[in-house]
């Protein structure tokens, strides 16, 4: 879920949380009920532009249900998975199974201390993400080039997957010790 469907529904649900306090409160007073409909009755309900503005608010509230409602039913198993259909059937690989290639692919390799892989859907292909912590003593620009092309080989030989690109971070060097706090 991104940023702005997150704020949207937050705006939703702190309305509806508004509405229902009121309802709550209609429904155990009752002359606070008379007095709102009758207001609606003699202000709202005869102003044409109140009920235009009154109409849009309903529909906006509508439409933000409607795609709240599909947004939670809608499947996210496409996503994980890269199906590929044979004279047999299909088979489906998962992006868990991928990434699991990329680390061991590049776990083997001398000089890489630890790695995390992260791998993106592209269509059929895929595009891993690699975080690496090396030895010191390590040529980086070499070893990053040679663990992109010995990830990538891996991968698609092993899954026959088509690998768009592999990026490498290397993210730390590992020196053998642990600080300490003093």
């Amino acid at each position: 879920m991104n940023i702005i469907f997150r704020t949207i529904l937050a705006i939703y649900a702190f309305c509806l949380t508004v509405v229902s306090v009121i309802l709550m409160a209609m429904t155990l007073r009752h002359d606070l009920f008379t007095s709102i409909t009758s207001y609606i009755n003699e202000y709202v309900l005869p102003n044409r532009a109140s009920n235009i503005l009154m109409f849009m608010i309903e529909l906006i509230f509508f439409s933000l249900s409607i795609v709240f409602l599909l947004s939670g039913v809608k499947s996210e198993k496409e996503k994980k998975f890269i199906s590929k259909v044979n004279n047999v059937g299909e088979i489906r690989i998962s992006l868990n199974t991928i990434e699991n290639i990329a680390l061991a692919a590049s776990r083997k390799f001398n000089g890489v201390k630890e790695t995390k892989a992260y791998v993106n859907k592209l269509g059929e292909d895929v595009s891993i993400y690699i975080k690496a912590v090396v030895l010191a003593d390590i040529h980086i620009p070499t070893l990053s080039e040679e663990l992109q092309n010995k990830v990538k080989k891996a991968v698609e030989e092993t899954s026959g997957i088509n690998v768009t690109g592999v990026k490498v971070s290397v993210e730390n060097v590992y020196t053998g010790y642990k600080s300490r706090v003093e």
